[in-house]
């Protein structure tokens, strides 16, 4: 009939009853953003109370001389608990010979005494030039370092055949240090530009890349996020990092006290040291010849990576090195590079010839040359046994020659040791 209202079906009066409750505009947008605050305040409160800072910590440690993932990409950290006399020591894997391998490591020598020098390790193992030139760019515009001195250790192998492990480098990146290079305001624009580009060729993707330098407003949101994931994950290290970390010794707290650290009388007696280091190699290598230690030979004498190389396909690793010095001229940090020895014996059994490892340490010496660099150069001493430990490593004596040279280099002892050559300010 017309005018009269048709009756719902069961169906229909069903469904009307169990449909979800219409929300407005207004309704919707509040609950948006009532969770996106929730969201950000359980951002915060995890930032705050679940994660360490980067701050100072026990001073009754020494955290110079710790070996740790995530220790070296964090700046913060890094200059929030180095040692007033520390200085930065680029480096790679040689940084984890304890005094438990070599007593006449850095951490015994000169951390554990009074000599008024300490080396604030900065790499782990398979960082290279790059990542080293990197770090440099970054702890020298962060403004934190006090001590303008500093150390890289160059090691042979970053030269072999296509760069070395330069493959290694996307796993080796740190965020965290790339960001603080790219938005310094030290560093010139050609520095940058080149480190991008070598980091693109690399592998390193180009999300990252284009956050870190703001490209466009939205990079610049991502760089955000990127920076706070990395600055979690190093803050989330710290606590194995601290538990790593040795405590000073009763001499090193004692001239602390007196106020005789570094005072006249306290450097370290090098002849007595290399003396020990030549007891205490010869005891630790006795089924070999060539001054490597028993378990390293018993373990690794039938493996030969270092067969059939050579140092004339390494040319982006000698232009790393040299955009490092570079960084290390821009944000005011005065370098020694210290060129180690290959392993003579070892070189030559594995057909690595003596003319082509001499253009090798050559090549080095003319980029610091070039740079106005200084370099304690000891290619001299590939036939000194117990100058490494094992193939690679600096061992017994080679520490104690390279902490002469460096502690000479801090104190602007020159002449003193043959070994270093001092740069001077290129044109």
């Amino acid at each position: 009939m017309a005018g009269t209202s048709r009756r719902k079906g069961p169906l229909a009066a069903l469904r009307e009853r169990l449909a979800p409750p219409r929300v407005s505009g207004m309704a919707l947008l509040l609950a948006v953003c009532v969770g996106v605050v929730a969201f950000g305040l359980g951002l915060v409160a995890f930032d705050k109370l679940a994660l360490p800072g980067n701050g100072a910590r026990d001073d009754g440690r020494l955290y110079d001389y710790v070996y740790a993932t995530g220790k070296s990409e964090n700046v913060d950290f890094v200059t929030a608990n180095m040692s007033a006399d520390g200085y930065l020591c680029f480096g790679s894997s040689e940084w984890y010979i304890s005094k438990g391998r070599v007593s006449m490591c850095p951490q015994s020598v000169f951390g554990e005494s009074g000599a008024g020098v300490d080396m604030t390790y900065v790499g782990e193992g398979y960082d290279q030039s790059l990542w080293q030139a990197i770090a440099a760019g970054a702890y020298g515009s962060s403004g934190k370092v006090a001590n303008k001195k500093v150390m890289i250790v160059v090691s042979p192998q970053w030269f072999f055949k296509g760069a070395g492990d330069e493959s290694k480098f996307y796993t080796k990146f740190s965020y965290s240090l790339y960001r603080s290079f790219m938005q310094s305001d030290a560093l010139s624009s050609d520095v940058k530009a080149y480190v991008r580009q070598r980091c693109e060729a690399l592998g390193i993707g180009q999300d990252k890349l284009a956050a870190a330098s703001h490209d466009t407003p939205l990079d610049a949101i991502n760089d955000a996020a990127f920076a706070a994931a990395d600055s979690w994950k190093l803050r989330g290290d710290l606590t194995n990092i601290e538990g790593l970390a040795p405590l000073k010794s009763d001499a090193r707290r004692a001239a602390e006290a007196s106020g005789t650290q570094g005072a006249p009388g306290t450097e370290p007696d090098w002849d007595a040291l290399l003396a020990q280091a030549e007891s205490e190699g010869e005891a630790a290598c006795t089924n070999n010849d060539y001054g490597v230690y028993d378990e390293f030979w018993e373990k690794n004498h039938t493996f030969d990576p270092e067969l059939f190389e050579n140092f004339d396909n390494a040319e982006d690793e000698y232009e790393d090195l040299a955009c490092f010095l570079e960084v290390c001229r821009e944000v005011g940090f005065e370098p020694l590079v210290c060129i180690l020895p290959v392993h003579g014996q070892w070189y030559d059994l594995s057909d690595v010839e003596s003319g082509n490892r001499q253009e090798y340490y050559d090549r080095v010496r003319a980029i610091c040359d070039k740079a106005g660099a200084s370099y304690a150069d000891f290619s001299g001493y590939e036939y000194e046994k117990y100058f490494l430990c094992d193939t690679v490593h600096p061992g017994w004596k080679g520490w104690v020659r390279i902490e002469h040279a460096f502690y000479d280099f801090v104190n602007e002892r020159r002449g003193r040791d043959d070994c270093v050559t001092w740069g001077s300010d290129a044109e």
